[in-house]
């Protein structure tokens, strides 16, 4: 029998508290430790430049242009905004609206899966697949099947970060035999050397993890690599050549979303369809119960947890890792965010990005940020965290959204892969 699990628990747990009273902590004292803190030194550059013409932004003199946009998109079909007296016809059109923006909708397809490999790992099964989410794009996947529990069993679609790693995808969240150091490596830095779908598995739950766009078995590939010799899986490349191939393809990723623009689509749009269809083939898996879907990544990973959970309502349960803000306080500081893949054309002028994850109510989300990372501002993390509190309380759900804090930079730590795993028990 599964614990039951409830958000006073989570927030009566050493260490997690609400995101409100940790920020608002952590910006008021200073850190009597000497480990770096990525997101005070930016605090602290932006303090000396604040006086600047253009307030020392990396956007520079385009800086006002750019938020005097922003200051004047309303956001109109925002929950808080919007106060729609039903809830689901609210989604519906807000979720036609994001599709609408995504300039992407692929023709339902049989995703003809083929499974290539099976190893047994002790209390699961792990499947090498491929399988269609367009008639076009075939992409790889791992599938875990959980051997001790009674089928069907509920599922995760696990979505893996970016990081600058082209080099693998999948295979970050997914823990296999004899690979690269470099990999173990990332996955201890970002993850704690856990692979939290295995865990997941082990404790009864079917997950799937596919590449994403542009990364793993989809990362770019030049015929000057073939020539090369190079960005080889066939072999063990060093550490020294991955490193070459990741800023390569990082410094190429712009040149491919233009040109994916070029052609009338969003790299944002492939993304998040790839993602629906990995649960439209977990719908033909006799393994899975449909009903019972969750959905959880870090970094970009969030990012895809956020549109999938709000686009799609097979999702019961979700957890966004260290990618969650408000855009309003992004600029003129924190761009970063504004990453190829991450861009929905237009987006702002109907819904925040903590608006898009709001879609999936009444569906149980919670929201793991560290206080040490220095992607997004505190003001926009804290603006989110109310924005999404406020959407549950007003329709009487409060219990159904959640947050941990962390004092420790951008990754997904085992305490919060701990929590999200009762989180998972008690809702899905």
């Amino acid at each position: 029998m599964r614990k039951r699990f409830t958000r006073r628990s989570l927030l009566a747990t050493p260490g997690a508290a609400g995101v409100l009273s940790a920020l608002e902590k952590s910006a008021a004292t200073p850190q009597r430790t000497s480990r770096s803190n990525p997101l005070e030194e930016l605090e602290s550059k932006i303090r000396t430049e604040r006086d600047k013409r253009w307030q020392g932004s990396p956007l520079g003199n385009q800086y006002p242009f750019i938020k005097q946009m922003q200051e004047q998109a309303p956001q109109s079909l925002a929950f808080l905004k919007a106060r729609p007296r039903d809830l689901e016809s609210w989604k519906a059109e807000a979720r036609a609206k994001i599709l609408e923006l995504l300039l992407y909708r692929p023709k339902p397809c049989d995703p003809k899966a083929r499974i290539l490999a099976r190893v047994d790992k002790g209390d699961y099964i792990r499947e090498y697949l491929r399988f269609h989410t367009t008639p076009e794009i075939e992409v790889g996947a791992y599938f875990l099947i959980p051997k001790r529990a009674k089928l069907p069993v509920p599922a995760v679609v696990a979505l893996h970060d970016h990081g600058g790693f082209y080099y693998w995808g999948k295979e970050k969240v997914i823990e296999t035999e004899n690979e690269n150091p470099v990999l173990t490596a990332y996955r201890r830095k970002y993850y704690e050397g856990i692979s939290y779908p295995a865990t997941l598995a082990h404790h009864g739950y079917a997950v799937i993890a596919i590449d994403m766009y542009y990364f793993g078995e989809r990362r770019l590939i030049l015929d000057s690599d073939l020539e090369k010799g190079i960005n080889n899986w066939s072999k063990l490349e060093p550490s020294e050549t991955i490193d070459k191939i990741n800023q390569r393809n990082g410094q190429q990723e712009c040149w491919v979303d233009r040109n994916l623009q070029h052609v009338g689509i969003t790299w944002a749009g492939v993304l998040c369809w790839d993602d629906i269809r990995t649960i439209d083939y977990l719908a033909t898996r006799s393994e899975v119960d449909i009903n019972r879907i969750a959905c959880a990544g870090l970094s970009v990973g969030g990012w895809r947890t956020n549109f999938l959970a709000g686009l799609d309502p097979r999702i019961k349960a979700a957890c966004i890792a260290g990618w969650m803000t408000s855009f309003h306080q992004l600029i003129p500081w924190f761009v970063s965010y504004t990453i190829p893949a991450g861009n929905v054309p237009g987006l702002f002028r109907y819904l925040d990005y903590p608006d898009v994850g709001s879609l999936m109510m009444p569906g149980a989300l919670m929201v793991v940020h560290g206080l040490r990372d220095g992607l997004f501002p505190r003001e926009g993390v804290t603006a989110a965290f109310q924005n999404l509190s406020q959407c549950y309380a007003a329709i009487g759900k409060p219990e159904r959204f959640t947050t941990y804090t962390y004092d420790g930079p951008h990754k997904f730590p085992a305490r919060a892969q701990q929590l999200m795993l009762e989180w998972f028990d008690h809702w899905v």
